[in-house]
């Protein structure tokens, strides 16, 4: 338990979801800001153009990550607010720079650490417009001077880099399913052109780090992989049902994180499912596209898990079960330090500020990390609780929130107020902070019958109790 002395709690939100301003000090819009403006889609779909506000509202969300007693937090750049034309050899938006320098340097003067993502899915979209997007290989090279523009005006404060959030999401939703941004329906192969070019440029900009930041600021760089938990269903253990999920894996966390962690080429069942549409890397892009990560990181949320439900899981039962996806990547890549990046599930917008549900599985999920830590030996070294805040959800929109404070969106000045699950995530790792500075490695509690069964039998269960 002593790792935990130096463990990275926190929280993260994206620039997308929360920022608002979306026309605000010069910002061009970006794909999602396209999206959801478009004619074409639901009359009724609602915007981000204002979201949690978070652009205007950002020492509120300081505070209230001092309120958690956080020690790090995890945000993302706006591309289009720094480059709105999406160039970023040309001069910055120089009050994006000067709100995102702000931001850091508040941080560190709260001894919260800053864990910055270079992109999380809201491209420029002019770079839509003008390329086609992801599914066009200029963007790597756009993408590279993105990366060294940032890690050279930000890097010296930044000790944590996470390249671009998800890219699974951004391949299939946006360019297979159409369900996301940019909206395109370009079916297995759009997607698979796409996670290719998202590869080699998460791979260029490690490179552009490593190569030459990297000896001056001392920092690591991640890309953030997102998947579900898949297992055989109850009494169906049988040798094809595992390889069935081993496939599940493989066509989501193991697309991207085999070229990277792994071989540096795609995993052979992906291969097999896809044929000639599925991209190839030479040998030489092999080697140079392998370990261009310092860390693994990890999002494991509704998002993967809904999906997976729907399109991967050959059968077999998804599950959040976060403890087993931690030991898998343990045995598959290597035993790598793992940074959680985003944890946490959803409550629906109706619920307000209480759902049993989305604190049960908040607990359950850090729990599950935990037993991966001291049971299992994964090298978990932080953990950011999703997300600080309610925001703009995506194709959910408002629908749903998951955020640790609640924001009413009806109101103007979008006001922070815990969640009772804020509550229990400051209780949470303030115990366990508090126990690992003992040196204690067991801690023995009671629980109280009565309180729980009032009635003394099941007659009656306190669920409140429970929680």
């Amino acid at each position: 338990m002593a790792s935990l002395k130096r463990f990275l709690w926190g929280s993260g939100t994206s620039a997308y979801q929360t920022e608002g301003a979306w026309n605000q000090d010069g910002k061009g819009p970006s794909i999602w800001d396209s999206f959801t403006h478009s004619v074409t889609e639901k009359l009724d779909r609602m915007t981000a153009n204002v979201a949690s506000d978070s652009y205007n509202r950002w020492e509120e969300d300081v505070k209230a990550l001092e309120y958690l007693s956080v020690r790090s937090y995890s945000f993302s750049l706006s591309w289009p607010r720094l480059f709105p034309d999406g160039n970023a050899r040309g001069q910055p938006n120089s009050a994006a720079v000067e709100h995102y320098s702000r931001l850091i340097e508040k941080l560190l003067e709260k001894k919260i650490q800053p864990i910055v993502t270079l992109h999380h899915w809201d491209l420029p979209q002019v770079l839509q417009e003008r390329y086609g997007g992801w599914k066009n290989d200029t963007l790597v090279g756009l993408f590279e001077d993105y990366a060294a523009f940032c890690f050279h005006t930000f890097g010296s404060r930044v000790r944590y880099w996470l390249t671009m959030h998800n890219p699974f999401l951004m391949a299939v939703q946006g360019y297979g399913t159409g369900v996301h941004a940019p909206g395109e329906k370009g079916g297995p192969a759009g997607s698979l052109i796409v996670a290719h070019n998202l590869i080699r440029a998460h791979a260029k900009a490690w490179h552009t780090y490593n190569n030459h930041f990297r000896s001056t600021q001392m920092g690591k760089v991640s890309i953030v992989l997102g998947s579900h938990w898949v297992e055989p269903q109850r009494g169906q253990t049988t040798a094809v049902n595992v390889g069935l999920c081993q496939q599940s894996i493989e066509a989501v966390l193991g697309w991207f994180a085999n070229p990277i962690f792994g071989n540096g080429d795609y995993p052979v069942s992906l291969k097999d499912k896809h044929g000639a549409l599925l991209p190839t890397f030479t040998p030489e892009e092999k080697l140079w596209v392998q370990k261009t990560a310092d860390f693994f990181a990890l999002s494991f949320g509704p998002n993967n898990l809904r999906l997976g439900r729907n399109l991967v899981h050959y059968g077999q039962t998804v599950t959040p079960d976060l403890r087993r996806l931690l030991g898998w990547i343990k045995l598959e890549y290597g035993d790598p330090s793992v940074l959680v990046a985003e944890g946490g599930w959803f409550s629906e917008a109706r619920v307000g500020r209480e759902d049993t549900v989305a604190i049960y599985l908040m607990k359950s999920f850090i729990n599950q990390v935990l037993r991966a830590i001291k049971f299992d030996g994964v090298q978990v070294f932080g953990y950011s609780a999703w997300s600080l805040v309610d925001g703009f959800e995506w194709n959910y929109d408002y629908t749903i929130r998951r955020g640790l404070f609640y924001v009413d969106f009806s109101q103007q000045d979008r006001t922070r107020t815990p969640k009772t699950s804020c509550t229990d995530y400051l209780a949470i790792h303030g115990h366990l902070r508090l126990f690992a500075s003992t040196g204690a490695s067991h801690y023995r509690f009671a629980l109280n019958w009565s309180l729980i069964l009032p009635q003394g039998d099941l007659s009656n269960v306190n669920t409140e109790a429970l929680r």
